[in-house]
């Protein structure tokens, strides 16, 4: 088995603060002996960066290999890999309801394998487990009226990451093994980017939407909330304390809030 883990969506926090700003990703790859693979797993970084139907699989069977997911124009997702710079596709999904939003690979379990975790125009969620690839839940009962945004991570500190989940315009917590609605929140939002990291050095997560809002994870309630913080979005710790802010492109700025003041800084 060989853990690739290059840096992707799935990460809360990134290491180098202007990577979605610049419309790539540029991690140090130096621990990859061979440049060739540690060229491509930058440029699929980069590309995950880009576009939220591509995201790395840091998973693989052999040393050498990496792998990466995509969702294509019939909404059929792929996992392909790479060999040597053979490219070959180890699976697809059957054509699903709509066209590939977003796609996470992520350990919801923790059981050591990823499951790959996907939403759709149609409004719905999948999620796939990638030993046998069988469909662990699909979200036909939920009747989404819109999906916003989503993103994986542990945000009640069970031994499952959660799927959050903006739908209906609120933030939902899904259990990352049975996928029932743990919690629901009361404000009405309308996002297209969570991220979630402590963010005002309270030692609690909170959820930060790209439409201005920050929302504690424990009570799912607004902590502070501003005009909003742009597209793209992402975190910074620019003055290396510690806790990261926030930094967006706003009107062709980018710019810069410090939550923990509550203020724009930059």
């Amino acid at each position: 088995m060989n853990s690739l883990n290059p840096l992707g969506r799935g990460v809360r926090i990134l290491p180098v603060g202007l990577v979605l700003l610049a419309g790539a990703i540029a991690p140090a790859h130096a621990q990859y002996e061979d440049p060739e693979l540690a060229a491509l797993i930058a440029e699929i970084d980069a590309l995950s960066a880009r576009f939220p139907a591509f995201t790395p699989f840091p998973w693989t069977e052999e040393e050498g290999q990496t792998a990466f997911l995509y969702g294509d124009t019939k909404g059929i997702i792929h996992h392909i890999v790479s060999d040597e710079g053979r490219l070959h596709e180890q699976w697809k999904s059957f054509p699903l309801e709509g066209t590939v939003r977003e796609i996470f690979a992520e350990d919801l379990d923790g059981d050591g394998r990823y499951e790959i975790v996907a939403h759709t125009t149609g409004l719905r969620v999948y999620v796939w487990e990638t030993e046998k690839y069988e469909l662990l839940w699909e979200s036909v009962e939920e009747n989404f009226e819109a999906i916003h945004a989503m993103v994986i991570a542990d945000v009640d500190r069970d031994p499952a990451q959660e799927i959050v989940l903006c739908a209906n315009n609120k933030i939902a917590y899904y259990d990352g093994i049975e996928f029932f609605r743990e919690k629901e929140g009361r404000d009405f939002i309308e996002p297209t980017v969570m991220l979630i990291a402590d963010v005002d050095n309270d030692t609690t997560d909170e959820i930060v939407t790209n439409d201005g809002y920050v929302i504690d994870t424990n009570s799912l309630s607004i902590e502070w909330a501003t005009d909003g913080f742009g597209y793209p979005m992402s975190l910074f710790d620019i003055d290396d304390d510690g806790v990261p802010e926030v930094v967006g492109e706003m009107g062709g700025a980018v710019q810069f809030w410090d939550v923990e003041d509550q203020r724009e800084i930059w």
